[in-house]
């Protein structure tokens, strides 16, 4: 690790887990009120499996979907939203297609790689105050130099509790299979696959409101940096 990446710029913290456990919801509303920049991983996944389907491409196909990252330009806002030159596929990214499909694109090693660069080149940009970021491996992949590190726990049937209720028309029993499904691919990728960082704090956020999680948040971040993430 170089000099640079062991003592970053701006105060980070990051948000890891598995899928649907809550996380983004924390992520976006903590970088909002601290007044951060939001960086959510999962969605330049989504974004790229997006450009690689409207592409043609096969998202099982490593070639491919390298491919199809080197012919765009992915770039984030600071409320979070990915960008495909310059456009925002927005709900597009969050159906039952984009699902599958990101789950194969994330397979790959390359391709992770090449995503996890531009997100911390993202990051970087001047006028950043902080960043909050979110995914399975922010903390011990993409920013190993956070500060803060936190890993949110929930059990499968309340994350897909969740997610049924942010997908109308989807019912319980095949979002859980969706979600389990998921977690065993998430789970056999190694040094990226979800965990909670050693030196890092876990949030149980299996039955605690959005309000009482992020006030833990907010705590949490005021113990790290008193002056930055102070009110």
């Amino acid at each position: 690790m170089s000099g640079d990446r062991a003592r970053p710029a701006v105060p980070i913290l990051t948000l890891d887990g598995w899928s649907g456990s809550g996380k983004s919801t924390l992520a976006r509303t903590l970088a909002g009120l601290l007044g951060w920049t939001y960086l959510d991983s999962g969605a330049w996944y989504r974004a790229l499996a997006w450009a690689v389907l409207r592409a043609g491409a096969r998202p099982e196909a490593e070639d491919e979907v390298l491919g199809a990252l080197f012919r765009i330009q992915l770039s984030s806002l600071p409320d979070g939203r990915v960008l495909v030159d310059g456009f925002a596929p927005g709900a597009a990214l969050r159906t039952p297609e984009m699902d599958r499909a990101v789950s194969r694109v994330a397979d790959h090693l390359r391709v992770r790689a090449a995503l996890n660069e531009l997100m911390r080149a993202s990051a970087a940009q001047p006028g950043t105050a902080g960043l909050v970021a979110d995914g399975r491996d922010a903390g011990s992949v993409i920013f190993p130099e956070a500060q803060l590190k936190v890993f949110v726990e929930a059990s499968l049937d309340v994350r897909a509790h969740r997610r049924a209720d942010q997908r109308p028309g989807q019912d319980f029993a095949t979002v859980r299979a969706l979600i389990q499904e998921r977690d065993l691919r998430d789970g056999a990728r190694g040094a990226s696959a979800p965990h909670p960082a050693t030196a890092g704090r876990v949030l149980q956020n299996d039955s605690i409101t959005v309000e009482e999680a992020v006030g833990r948040l907010l705590a949490w971040a005021r113990e790290t940096w008193p002056e930055q993430a102070a009110p």
